[in-house]
Order: structure tokens, then C-alpha cells, then sequence
């Protein structure tokens, strides 16, 4: 059976959290560290979300393509990295220009619980620590 679980204070162990800009949240680009005994399905829900977090806005909506012609106002990431093998786990990161709304970090999150339960496995969703050397990790690309 599956059971997703995710690290307290995810997005506090990650960067400041503010009240000014998009309405609250951080000052940080999150990124997503899975544990799990599972490394192959782990791999492909990071694959998977990180496909689908490229549509994230700044609400937490997953926008339609139509939607991220440019003619709309929404804010999403800039960048989403391939999947890296770290020492501890499969690990994404994106590029919000360190600004990291409260709705965005939700919708981000919502997505890679979802895809990790879609592969039914057992795992938690972490902040990588500081000291987690990742650059030059192997890594997995999310577009094969």
C-alpha cells in the first residue's frame, strides 16, 4: 500500500518565509527530495511531476496550455531540472526567481504527492539538506 508522507516545514527549511510578494510565502526555488526504497518509481513520479510543475502559477493552478500562451498574466517557473540521483534519493529543483508563492508551493506539492501515489509506493517528500552534493550527481532527464 501506498503512503506518501512529506517532511514538516518543507518549504521553511528551504528559504525565509514572507508576506509581501504574490501574497505570502518564500523567499527560495523549492526543490523536492523523495526517500523511498522504491528509486525506479521514484524516479519516474519526479519525471512525471516535473513535466506538469513547468504550468504551476503563482495560485497553485496547473494552467492548460492554452492558458501559458503569454497573453495571461500568470507567474510560472522559470526552470524545473532534470531528476538527479543523489545519495539520498531521486531529487528535482526549480527556478522561481527565488520567490516562492504560498499557492504555487501548494500546487507544486499536490503534484508530486499525486504522481508519487500514482506509482503506489512508499516515500517521503524531503528539503534536501544544505550539505547534499547533487551537481554532479547522475542525472535522469524529464523529457527522454
Amino acid at each position: 500500500m501506498a503512503n506518501v508522507s512529506v517532511q514538516p516545514d518543507l518549504f521553511d527549511q528551504q528559504g525565509e518565509r514572507h508576506e509581501a510578494a504574490l501574497g505570502g510565502g518564500w523567499e527560495t526555488s523549492p526543490a523536492f527530495l523523495v526517500v523511498s526504497e522504491d528509486r525506479d518509481k521514484a524516479v519516474a513520479a519526479l519525471q512525471a511531476a516535473a513535466v506538469r510543475l513547468y504550468s504551476v502559477d503563482q495560485n497553485g493552478k496547473e494552467l492548460t496550455r492554452e492558458e501559458m500562451t503569454g497573453a495571461y498574466p500568470q507567474y510560472t517557473p522559470n526552470y524545473i531540472s532534470d531528476v538527479y540521483l543523489t545519495d539520498l534519493g531521486p531529487m528535482i529543483y526549480t527556478d522561481t526567481k527565488g520567490e516562492l508563492s504560498t499557492g504555487m508551493a501548494q500546487g507544486m506539492l499536490r503534484i508530486v504527492v499525486a504522481e508519487l501515489r500514482a506509482q503506489e509506493i512508499t516515500a517521503v517528500v524531503a528539503a534536501p539538506p544544505k550539505d547534499l552534493s547533487w551537481e554532479n550527481a547522475p542525472s535522469v532527464k524529464i523529457f527522454p
